[in-house]
C-alpha cells in the first residue's frame, strides 16, 4: 500500500498579519493535493494521512473551511481516503472533542481518528491524536490497546523526544512524550514539527513538516558585510512523505517536495564601526538582489561608529533598495561605539583622583596629572598609566581599558 503523509498544513494562517500570506498556505495545500493525485495516478498512491494542525485555529472561517472541504472533495472524487487526526491547532485543551475536523469527519469527507483505528488487510492505522505532555501516559496506554498483530502505523501530533529539530517551536515542552515509552513495534507517522523530513534517531518516526515557511530561520538567507553581499541559506524545502507499507514489517518512506511557493528572504546586515556615508556605499549591493514578491527581512546589527547616532545613518534607506516586495520588515539592534579615549579616561579619573588627593602642593604629582592628560589627548595610553602609577606609588596590578 502506497499512502502520502502531510502534515501541519494551517489553513487559515495570516503570517506576518498578511492576508497573501494565509494566500499562501491555501495555494500550498492545493498543490500538495494536485501532486498527490498525479502519485495516485500514476504510481497508485491509495490514502492520504493528515497528522493534525489542518488548521490553524479551532474556530476557523468559513472560507477556511470551504479551502478544506474543496481539497479533500478532490482527494475524494479521485478514489483516495482521507484519514486524519488533530493537532493542538484543532482542537482546545479545555475541550478537544467539538472541533472543526469533527465537522469534516461527519460529512463524510474524511476518517478521523482519535484514540481508534482503521484496517488495511493487515495494516492498522491508529490515530491518538494530540495531548498535552502530562497525559503522555494515559496516551501511550491507550495506544498499546489498539496495537494489532500486523504493521501498525500510528497517527500522532506530538513532539516525541530526543528528535533532533533545528529551530525553536513553540510548545515543544507542553506536548512531548517520550521516545522511550511508545511501542517499537510501529511506524509513527508524525506531526508538529514543521522541518520536512525529520526522523527520529532511535525511533521509527518522520516528520513530513509543514507545507509552508513557518519561521524567519527556513528563509532564503544573505549576509552583508563590509559591502560584499553573501548568501549562505537556500530556502528549506517544504512538502510531505510517501509511505510504502510492502516491505514486510517496515515502512520505506520517500520525502516528496513541493515546488513553487512564496520566496522568503533574510538578510543580515553588520554595522561594523564604519561611518554612516560608507555604510549607505555598502547598502548598494542589496540593489543587486531580485525580491519581486518575496517576504523580506532585514536583520542590522552591530555598533555604529564613533560619535554618529541612530539617524545619522538613516536605516530606513534599506527599504528603498528592496523593490517589488510583497512586503519588508527591517529590525534594528545596533550599539553605539564607545570612544577610546573616553573608555581611558573615564579609566583614569579614579587614579587622577587619587592622585589629587594627595597633596596638590607636590609639584611632582601635579606634573604627572598634566602629563598623564597630554599622553591620553595624544593616544599614548600606556605612557599615561606609566606615569600615574609612578605618582602613586602603585604596581601593574591595576586593570585598564585599552
Amino acid at each position: 500500500m502506497l499512502i502520502a503523509h502531510m502534515s501541519d498544513v494551517h489553513l487559515g494562517r495570516r503570517q506576518y498579519g498578511l492576508e497573501a500570506r494565509a494566500k499562501d498556505y491555501e495555494i500550498a495545500f492545493f498543490n500538495a493535493i494536485n501532486e498527490i493525485i498525479r502519485l495516485h495516478e500514476e504510481r497508485g498512491v491509495d490514502a492520504v494521512l493528515v497528522t493534525g494542525d489542518l488548521f490553524d485555529n479551532p474556530r476557523p472561517s468559513p472560507s477556511t473551511y470551504l479551502t478544506a472541504i474543496k481539497g479533500f472533495s478532490r482527494l475524494k472524487d479521485s478514489g483516495l481516503d482521507v484519514i486524519i487526526t488533530r493537532g493542538n491547532h484543532d482542537a482546545s485543551v479545555i475541550n478537544p472533542v467539538d472541533n472543526p475536523i469533527s465537522v469534516l469527519s461527519s460529512s463524510g469527507l474524511v476518517k478521523y481518528l482519535d484514540l481508534n483505528y482503521v484496517d488495511y488487510g493487515k495494516l492498522r492505522i491508529i490515530g491518538v491524536g494530540c495531548v498535552p505532555s502530562s497525559d503522555h501516559g494515559k496516551l501511550t496506554r491507550g495506544l498499546r490497546e489498539l496495537m494489532g498483530s500486523g504493521l501498525n502505523i500510528v497517527m500522532m501530533h506530538q513532539y516525541i523526544e530526543g528528535a533532533p529539530y533545528r529551530y525553536p517551536m513553540p510548545n515543544i515542552d507542553y506536548y512531548t512524550i517520550p521516545a522511550g515509552e511508545l511501542p517499537i513495534n510501529a511506524y509513527y507517522a508524525v506531526g508538529h514539527i514543521h522541518e520536512h523530513a525529520l526522523r527520529h534517531p532511535s525511533l521509527n518516526a518522520v516528520y513530513p513538516g509543514s507545507l509552508e515557511i513557518w519561521d524567519s530561520q527556513e528563509f532564503e538567507t544573505y549576509i552583508l558585510n563590509d559591502g560584499k553581499l553573501s548568501k549562505v541559506k537556500q530556502q528549506d524545502p517544504k512538502g510531505f512523505l510517501l509511505l510504502d507499507t510492502d516491505y514486510g514489517d517496515r515502512v520505506r518512506v520517500e520525502p516528496i517536495r513541493l515546488r513553487g511557493g512564496r520566496r522568503m528572504i533574510k538578510v543580515l546586515i553588520n554595522v561594523n564601526g564604519e561611518s554612516p556615508s560608507v555604510f549607505r556605499e555598502h547598502l548598494g549591493e542589496l540593489s543587486s538582489l531580485n525580491y519581486r514578491d518575496a517576504y523580506v527581512e532585514v536583520n542590522v546589527t552591530g555598533e555604529l561608529g564613533e560619535g554618529f547616532s541612530v539617524r545619522d545613518y538613516g536605516f530606513n534607506a534599506v527599504k528603498g533598495l528592496i523593490r517589488d516586495a510583497l512586503k519588508v520588515n527591517v529590525k534594528l539592534t545596533v550599539t553605539k561605539r564607545s570612544s577610546v579615549k573616553g573608555q581611558v579616561v573615564h579609566g583614569l579619573l579614579d587614579l587622577i583622583q587619587s592622585v589629587l588627593g594627595k597633596n596638590l602642593s607636590n609639584e611632582a604629582m601635579v606634573n604627572a596629572i598634566l602629563r598623564a592628560l597630554d599622553l591620553v589627548n595624544d593616544g599614548k595610553v600606556n605612557e599615561a598609566r606609566v606615569a600615574l602609577e609612578k605618582a602613586l606609588g602603585i604596581g601593574d596590578d591595576v586593570e585598564w581599558l585599552q
